[in-house]
């Protein structure tokens, strides 16, 4: 009887135990829009979005997060999409309520904080409102957000953050990420020696292409870091253009590097904008990673010795940067 019994009874104790560290959530939302009887309601969070329907002016989402994450609860209506904002998924019952100016989760811990910051600052998007939400959540999901905001490409920012901030915002893999970037930013910063990159099917030919066979060669390399589907990078191609029938010459060159672009569509795109400098293809995120590049287009230009001269040059200070080196 006791051999039965003890088994049992550890079964108990463990069901038990995973129901009182249960992460489930319930989402009861109310929404303050007319006409919107009907309307969709998204919960979006990480790659995964669930969908509700507003019926009674009520929609209901439940899940069971891993561990506290920050989602978006948008609303599809009339006039879509209608506002909407920021919602921890942490364990218990959340109160959303959406209207015309914004959308407030209320119920749980870090909901509540949350609503009560933006209550105080309406626009979370000021330097205010993210130093606070910091300060009062530095080892929480609430602090990544802040840190991003107020760190992204300034790295004695980031560091002091950085040194603030408790082991869960520190291996949040939102920061991990920043941070290596905010490194490799400071190791290709101006005045530092190119660092080389080949690319295993890179040229028109499909052989190798090395960043180093154009840069530390005697010119000055304007590279245009860029993708086919990016408007800005192909908004930016008649400066280029323009530059490159100026300056080209024994002491100047431009390189396009292609990244997180599908190789075929970069080809079928050179012809059409005119690009006539040579192009590093299917570099995907091996020159971003080492560049420490997060948005494109970036353009950097290398000295005759490789070394770094400038960095995000955009528009007319291209010309403005070359003209008194060429």
């Amino acid at each position: 009887m006791k051999r039965t019994l003890f088994p049992l009874l550890a079964l108990i104790a463990v069901v038990c135990s995973c129901q009182g560290n249960s992460t489930s959530y319930v989402i009861k939302g109310t929404v303050r829009l007319a006409d919107c009887e009907g309307c969709e309601v998204y919960l979006r969070h990480g790659r995964t979005t669930d969908t509700s329907v507003v019926q009674g002016g009520k929609f209901r989402f439940e899940g069971v997060a891993e561990e506290p994450e920050v989602a978006r609860v948008i609303v599809f209506g009339p006039q879509m999409p209608k506002p909407n904002g920021p919602v921890v998924l942490e364990p218990g019952t959340i109160q959303v309520t959406v209207s015309e100016e914004m959308t407030v989760a209320k119920g749980t811990p870090l909901n509540n904080d949350l609503s009560a910051l933006r209550a105080e600052i309406d626009d979370p998007r000021s330097p205010r409102y993210n130093r606070q939400l910091f300060a009062g959540h530095p080892n929480d999901i609430l602090g990544v957000s802040p840190m991003l905001v107020l760190g992204r490409g300034n790295k004695p920012v980031f560091d002091s953050l950085y040194a603030l901030a408790g082991d869960f915002v520190r291996n949040h893999p939102d920061i991990v990420r920043e941070h290596e970037r905010l490194e490799q930013l400071e190791r290709t910063a101006i005045g530092a020696m190119f660092t080389d990159f080949t690319i295993e099917h890179g040229n028109a030919d499909g052989s190798p292409a090395s960043l180093s066979d154009y840069v530390g060669k005697g010119k000055y390399v304007l590279v245009d870091f860029w993708a086919s589907w990016c408007g800005p990078c192909k908004e930016e191609m008649p400066v280029l253009k323009e530059v490159y029938k100026r300056f080209k010459g024994d002491r100047f060159e431009i390189v396009g590097i292609a990244v997180s672009d599908k190789r075929a569509d970069t080809e079928a795109i050179v012809p059409e904008l005119g690009i006539t400098w040579p192009v590093i293809y299917d570099a995907q995120s091996i020159p971003t990673e080492i560049y420490g590049i997060n948005a494109i287009p970036h353009i950097i230009l290398f000295g005759p010795d490789g070394r770094i001269v400038a960095r995000e040059l955009r528009g007319e200070k291209i010309a403005e940067t070359l003209s008194p080196l060429l």
